[in-house]
């Protein structure tokens, strides 16, 4: 999964028993103490000659914080989706994340007379709620395969993207509108607007995993795009389209053909940013193909897909369909936060997050599940969307505001006071997707002992996939002594590959490690395969 994945901190400084220099030239010390077994099984895998392009960073600690080995653990990596540790970390300490909900009202921007007209606009209230889709909640690990020669399962129902909004637009019926004489307005300046992170790739912007940032989610940020075979085309190899949600939005310029027999299918699809031209192209298998792109304007779609929704249910719009954005002024760079005073964070006690109402009439509301049932979400499929709402969230709640800036400032400051070194991090989003994240090995494990001795610690590490059982972790470790035995959260973004958590070694102790590589081959699996077996030869410790 590509993640997943600007503030939090950087150094340059490497501690001396990660890297000794002499003469000019660099050492890397392989152990945190002489020679053991365990220093003896990793370093004979980054010795082999396929890893010689990459670069590994590796700590592993006792969760009273005892190094049993290092490797580069203070040099800064790119963490990849290993950031999402460090925002929901902060989310579990900083928020009552078991009660806490996420509020979105439907709103009268005008007056409603007798017979049921409002005579302004229609609003929705984003409040930065990801659950607004057809997600199931809470999380529900995969069921084992069924014995040989049982009967099929049932196949499980198709998505209903639109039943969230149809049930808000029922509400609206409920309340006695008919008719609206204004537009339909998605309103996410509840958050400042700012959609993508500092450093996200271009090329990623036009799919799911680099879906958006608005305080009004739907769907994740995403539209279903299907590419068939048309039986009614007038000549073979002809496809036809079809989006999920069936709202319009995108202009679709199909030109996919089907493969012909025996040759292999090569689909291709565009979008650049602030375009909403689709081109298809190439050529699709005959069983058909499709993506999840991302939407371009998530208030603006919402609202699009709200009309629809209330035209549904009988209550006209004379309107279109239009956002409303709060705009950033900030021209602070990030890394003047360093030198920004660190202000003592206490845990909220709020029951609920919605946007302010200013007087104007409720017409419908939704109420989310507790924001923890959205984190194991966010951390058991590394979902990059909730991830970055989680930070606008912190930043919100315990900042000036909903932005990156904010919420990366309360991840700093949770941090440090977690006893994690200034010098070992530097964050500017809070998924992962920045190729500018830095984070050293060493920081990792300091959150994670510190994880470990909080009260809410137990229930974070549930949160984190399980190696070969669910999660991003369901395909890997399935033969493995590790399967069930090790809770951990995966990064994967272009060339920088990670895994950091908790394992259970042969000795049954439970041990904290972090183990992560840049700079590999793009087309090298090398790098993530010597990762696993790291991860085992840790777990083969007999002390």
């Amino acid at each position: 999964m590509r993640s997943s994945l600007r503030l939090v901190v950087a150094g340059l400084a490497c501690a001396l028993s990660c890297l000794q220099i002499s003469s000019g030239q660099k050492t890397k010390n392989h152990a945190a103490a002489p020679a053991t077994a365990l220093a003896d099984r990793i370093n004979a895998i980054l010795a082999e000659p396929a890893l010689s392009h990459a670069e590994f960073g590796i700590s592993v600690t006792t969760l009273d914080g005892q190094p049993l080995y290092v490797f580069n653990d203070g040099r800064l990596f790119v963490p990849a989706s290993n950031a999402k540790l460090l925002t929901t970390a902060a989310a579990y300490a900083l928020l009552p994340v078991d009660t806490l909900t996420w509020t979105t009202n439907v709103v009268a921007g005008g007056t409603i007379d007798a017979a049921g007209t409002l005579h302004g606009d229609i609003v929705i209230l984003g409040a930065g709620d990801p659950t607004l889709s057809p997600r199931h909640y809470p999380y529900k690990p995969p069921q084992p395969a069924p014995p040989a020669g049982s009967p099929p399962a049932e196949p499980a129902p198709k998505p209903q993207p639109m039943e969230v909004l149809e049930l808000l637009a029922q509400q609206v019926e409920q309340s006695g509108v008919r008719a609206v004489e204004g537009s339909v307005v998605g309103d996410d300046s509840f958050f400042l607007d700012e959609p993508y992170g500092p450093s996200w790739a271009w090329d990623d912007l036009q799919w799911s995993y680099g879906a958006p940032v608005s305080a009004l989610t739907f769907n994740e940020n995403t539209v279903a795009l299907t590419i068939a075979p048309d039986p009614s085309a007038a000549a073979p190899g002809q496809t036809a389209a079809e989006w999920s949600p069936a709202v319009e939005y995108y202009t679709l310029d199909n030109a996919m053909t089907v493969a012909a027999q025996g040759e292999a299918p090569h689909p291709g699809l565009e979008r650049r940013p602030g375009n909403r031209m689709v081109r298809a192209f190439g050529t699709i298998a005959a069983s058909g193909f499709q993506a999840g792109m991302a939407m371009e304007d998530p208030a603006e779609y919402t609202a699009a897909a709200f009309k629809e929704a209330l035209r549904s249910h009988g209550v006209t719009v004379a309107g279109g369909a239009n956002s409303g954005h709060k705009e950033s002024i900030a021209t602070a760079e990030f890394s003047a936060e360093r030198s920004m005073p660190i202000v003592p964070l206490e845990r909220a006690t709020l029951a609920t997050v919605a946007a302010p109402l200013e007087g104007r009439k409720v017409l419908a509301t939704r109420v989310s599940v507790p924001v923890a049932e959205d984190i194991m979400i966010t951390n058991k499929y590394s979902q990059n969307l909730h991830a970055e709402l989680l930070l606008r969230l912190l930043g919100k709640v315990h900042g000036t505001d909903g932005s990156f800036a904010e919420g990366t400032r309360v991840v700093r400051q949770f941090m440090l006071s977690a006893g994690v070194d200034d010098n070992d991090f530097f964050f500017y989003d809070g998924s992962g997707m920045s190729m500018d994240d830095r984070l050293a090995p060493r920081a990792t494990t300091r959150l994670l002992v510190y994880a470990a001795r909080q009260s809410w610690g137990a229930a974070w590490r549930e949160t984190l996939p399980i190696a070969g059982v669910d999660g991003t972790l369901s395909g890997r470790f399935k033969n493995s002594p590790l399967k069930g035995r090790m809770s951990a959260k995966t990064g994967t973004l272009g060339e920088a590959s990670a895994l950091a958590g908790y394992l259970t070694t042969a000795s049954g102790k439970t041990l904290a490690f972090s183990i992560m590589v840049n700079g590999h081959r793009p087309d090298s699996n090398a790098e993530t395969q010597a990762i696993d077996r790291i991860a085992e030869a840790i777990a083969a410790d007999s002390r």
